[in-house]
């Protein structure tokens, strides 16, 4: 149901990570600005899906560079706002993950 809020305690551990990220966000003072962009991945059979993408047959790579490290090549990036926005991407991607339990 949208607009009930679930208590802390009942939700899993990604969500109240997602609200405690933005309510640190909320209590900086001064002129900070914060970009809180978010990507999901799936690692499954040796593959790897990107779970917010165009193309949910497309098989990613992960490549490495001295200057960036370890990443995945063409892995979306989303902008989110707040938890909310953050809750909603998840839900996305868990409709398209490929092992659901």
């Amino acid at each position: 149901m949208e607009g009930v809020r679930t208590a802390p305690e009942l939700r899993g551990i990604i969500p109240n990570s997602f609200a405690h990220i933005f309510g640190h966000i909320a209590k900086v003072a001064g002129d900070v600005r914060f970009l809180v962009r978010v990507s999901y991945l799936e690692i499954y059979n040796e593959n790897v899906r990107d779970l917010l993408g165009k193309d949910q047959n497309a098989k990613l790579e992960v490549k490495e560079r001295p200057d960036v490290g370890v990443y995945v090549k063409d892995l979306s990036s989303y902008v989110v706002n707040n938890a909310d926005d953050l809750d909603k991407t998840m839900t996305l991607g868990n409709k398209n993950r490929e092992c659901v339990t």
